[in-house]
């Protein structure tokens, strides 16, 4: 093989292909130099690329691809980032790892990983996915997925163990899925909450269907958080599930830390259940949790466990006979009939604790849709032309 003349390491092979080979490192077991190879039709060719390999080592941008499995950085992700996740965020991470990538993907190399693969795996999901049952899942699991693998692969660029995030050149495969919300509609609400004045957390369900707050911002709340004179409501924590079990979090977003305008009669209906607990506690005595200051309680007046609220709830639909809806469709029915009743959007934005308006209008476009209609014909009715003079 002929030498390039000041080349140093850039060959010229019998089959007629140039070869390059730059020092990369030193083996820390053998403690032998480590070199990646490069080859080209030409010696230019090879010399650029050597040249860009050069530059990565000097810049200290270059990332020596990993021999570690994909599952095993996963899981090391995840772990890492535990003490620093929601509670709820860090289990569906490992819901869409173990369900979803592990069994599919997870025995790939890092190093070895292609874009074709995950868009592979995400068509499939969304085709066929279920892991219980036929059918594909949700566009919206599927983005799921797809976003734990590239915020995983993200971290593993930033610790050099791959030289780049392969998802940004996946695209995430949509279905069409009608975004249908379930929700009841005035009288269903009043046949509702006439029924559950009988049941054990009706204030609860009360403030649901007239706040809009969240299970867990319900379950959180404390008499501190409530200004009977000023009529509001302060949302500053939540009551979360944990492995530990049961414990108070702060609200995780700033617009998810919010004040909620109430009403005369659920002033009245707070003051009365107000009383009632107080009666309740005279009678308890030391036996009955003080401290904990909470709105709506078990019997010694600790954190209601959520399943048990939503026991109630159910047990009410059943007695009523009413279309069978989820607890948080409680807060999609508070926000469609506060905006059927006209009230501002950028008002229930606040309400409800969006980050953006954007969010509000896209989850209620059933009834927003409704309001452009009627402002179209507000505007007909304004700008209607009378007569028809001609110039």
């Amino acid at each position: 093989m002929a030498r390039g003349a000041g080349e140093g390491t850039i060959v010229k092979r019998k089959d007629g292909l140039w070869q390059g080979a730059v020092t990369i490192g030193t083996d820390p077991q053998t403690g032998k130099q480590k070199r990646k190879y490069f080859y080209g039709k030409t010696k230019k060719e090879v010399a650029k690329k050597m040249t860009e390999l050069k530059m990565k080592l000097f810049n200290g941008t270059y990332s020596e691809p990993s021999e570690m499995k994909l599952i095993d950085w996963l899981h090391r992700w995840i772990e890492g980032r535990k003490s620093t996740l929601a509670y709820s965020t860090y289990r569906n991470y490992k819901v869409m790892i173990n369900n979803h990538l592990a069994d599919d993907i997870g025995e790939t190399k890092l190093k070895d990983l292609k874009a074709r693969q995950v868009q592979e795996l995400l068509n499939d999901k969304l085709e066929k996915g279920k892991v219980y049952g036929e059918g594909g899942l949700s566009p919206r699991t599927v983005k799921y997925i797809y976003s734990t693998l590239h915020t995983a692969l993200e971290q593993a660029v930033k610790e050099n163990m791959i030289p780049r995030n392969i998802c940004k050149a996946v695209e995430v495969p949509k279905k069409q899925e009608e975004k249908k919300l379930h929700t009841w509609n005035k009288k269903q609400v009043n046949i509702f909450l006439k029924a559950a004045r009988d049941y054990k957390y009706f204030i609860l369900h009360y403030l649901a269907l007239n706040t809009g707050m969240r299970r867990g911002e319900l379950l959180g709340l404390q008499w501190k958080d409530i200004d009977m004179e000023k009529k509001r409501i302060e949302v500053k924590r939540q009551l979360a599930r944990t492995d530990e079990g049961l414990i108070f979090k702060k609200v995780k977003t700033k617009s998810g830390n919010r004040t909620i305008p109430i009403t005369d009669n659920v002033v009245r209906e707070l003051k009365r259940h107000q009383i009632k607990q107080g009666e309740k506690r005279l009678a308890l005595g030391e036996a009955y949790n003080k401290k904990a200051d909470l709105v709506a309680s078990n019997g010694i007046g600790n954190p209601i466990d959520p399943r048990n609220l939503v026991r109630d709830f159910k047990d009410i639909i059943e007695e009523t006979g009413l279309p069978e809806i989820r607890y948080h469709d409680l807060r999609h029915t508070f926000a469609t009939l506060f905006l059927e009743a006209k009230g501002p959007i950028k008002t229930l934005q606040q309400i409800l604790g969006h980050s953006s308006i954007t969010v509000t209008i896209d989850t209620y476009s059933h009834v927003t849709e409704e309001m452009l209609i009627e402002a179209e014909r507000k505007m007909e009715t304004m700008f209607k032309v009378i007569g028809n003079d001609k110039e």
